[in-house]
């Protein structure tokens, strides 16, 4: 019987300077598809890892969506459906279509920011092969992490594993599914 595949690989680290140095290693290696968790942002790592983050593009043409049915909406029903010309006024006064057009422009941009969120994140998750790593409840304390997914097109498990003790960290584990 075959051992399935694992998750992946996991590394500790002592500080953030050697996660960033770790993941530039990586990302030199020839490794695309890792990740890495620590108890606070850092920023040089995004720029080493280039993710491209698909939640603004959304979001924009999301709320571009919202402004033009907010817009086109309001204008169709003055114009087309209902005209009444009050006061004299042109049956397209866009002036007084600001105020609805600017509120479905938030409103679609903001549900779909959530909904774009909400499901690249893989939330809501409530359990993560990692968790099975007993000192990784320090990812949100003073642990600095690193995790080479198997499904990266590098990955082999023991060459992995040769690769990452490379890198000195305090510890290295195989990370299983169950």
């Amino acid at each position: 019987m075959t051992r399935p595949r694992p998750y992946g690989m996991a590394a500790e680290f002592d500080d953030a300077g050697a996660l960033v140095r770790a993941v530039r290693k990586a990302r030199a290696a020839g490794y695309r598809r890792f990740e890495t968790y620590s108890p606070h942002p850092i920023e040089e790592i995004d720029q080493v890892m280039q993710h491209w983050d698909m939640i603004a593009p959304i979001g924009f043409v999301s709320a571009l969506t919202g402004g033009v049915i907010g817009f086109y909406m309001q204008y169709f029903i003055a114009a087309d459906v209902y005209p009444t010309n009050i006061g004299g006024r042109p049956l397209n006064s866009w002036q007084a279509f600001v105020v609805i057009t600017f509120a479905l422009t938030v409103l679609f941009g903001l549900i779909a920011v959530f909904g774009a969120t909400v499901f690249f994140q893989g939330m809501p998750s409530l359990y993560h092969p990692l968790f099975k790593i007993p000192s990784f409840r320090r990812a949100s304390s003073n642990g600095y992490f690193l995790c080479i997914e198997s499904w990266d097109e590098q990955f082999q498990p023991i060459d992995t594993s040769r690769f990452l003790q490379s890198l000195y960290p305090i510890n290295v584990w195989e990370v299983d599914y169950e």
